[in-house]
């Protein structure tokens, strides 16, 4: 029995002939001898042939049953190479068709945040049931039927003719990414203009010290250790009521009004919210960290708000 399969490729070959043997120690324990072959054709396509020897048919298994298992390998084998191998350049292939209006470190940016987004569904088991399983099943699968009806497979033109849904799913990855890079522009921008704001405007106190506390509740008070609030929420106070701005907005909003020259911020471990990164980005080299002092121990103790 001789069976043997061929596979076209211009992309490295490293991976997908290197854990060859190894897939195939289970058909060899059964006495066949898998092999390949591959050499360079014009262009730097690559031909990598792929054989199964051997005639245990009076055995358990039928050489029939091996050559599906064979197949079956052969498909998984292709179907990781496609996914580390292909991949990269599928993706900067659709960055170039439909993102040819952005710099290139824009572009890069792009790629980089797709391959992000692919990984994540792939490593995600949630994501994975929704994206209907892991791209390399979906593959491994498709490939398969193909192998079953033919000797012969060249990558590229199976992923162009047989896999629109896998080239849909990395359009859309390049999409999501793009919509990523679009809001994070946004937000530059909206983030130099209130810096421009801060920067052009004289104080109205020199020195803001902020507390977080828990359910978006927050502490101010100047360098005397005086609340500050309070000259400043009313401002806003309707518009809480009708629900149009909350009081992270507050926050931002009253400190961006003070314009203070430094800000000094306690309970530092309650810290990794937006509004605060919001407020580290616009703020810069104005914000410094309290090392611990009385208020943030009545923090820690349970007791904030009572001296506040």
């Amino acid at each position: 029995m001789l069976y043997e399969f061929q596979v076209l490729t211009d992309i490295n070959t490293d991976s997908l002939l290197g854990d060859y043997y190894n897939r195939l120690r289970w058909i060899k324990q059964r006495g066949y001898i898998p092999s390949l072959s591959c050499k360079e054709l014009e262009g730097n396509v690559k031909l990598v042939i792929l054989r199964l020897e051997g005639d245990q048919s009076n055995g358990v298994f039928r050489n029939e049953d091996i050559i599906y298992i064979f197949k079956h390998q052969i498909s998984e084998i292709l179907a990781e190479h496609i996914v580390n191998d292909w991949e990269d350049k599928l993706l900067r292939k659709e960055i170039m068709r439909s993102c040819r209006h952005l710099s290139q470190e824009e572009r890069d940016s792009v790629h980089q945040r797709a391959a992000e987004f692919l990984k994540k569904c792939h490593d995600n088991e949630s994501l994975n049931l929704l994206m209907n399983f892991s791209r390399k099943n979906r593959i491994t699968h498709r490939l398969l039927d193909y192998i079953n009806n033919n000797l012969t497979v060249n990558v590229e033109g199976f992923i162009n003719f047989c896999m629109q849904d896998y080239l849909t799913e990395l359009k859309f990855a390049v999409e999501v990414a793009l919509e990523e890079l679009r809001n994070q522009k946004e937000y530059n921008e909206f983030i130099n203009l209130l810096r421009y704001f801060v920067d052009t405007q004289a104080p109205k106190i020199y020195e803001v010290n902020l507390m977080m506390g828990a359910n978006g509740i927050f502490y101010l008070w100047d360098g005397k250790g005086i609340k500050i609030e309070e000259n400043y929420i009313n401002y806003y106070l309707d518009e809480m009521l009708l629900d149009e701005i909350n009081l992270d907005d507050v926050l931002i909003s009253i400190l961006i009004t003070i314009a203070p020259r430094k800000i000094v911020l306690h309970n530092v471990a309650n810290l990794n919210n937006e509004p605060v990164e919001i407020i580290k980005s616009v703020f810069r080299e104005k914000i410094s960290e309290c090392p611990g002092c009385e208020r943030c121990y009545q923090y820690y103790s349970g007791k904030e708000g009572r001296e506040h």
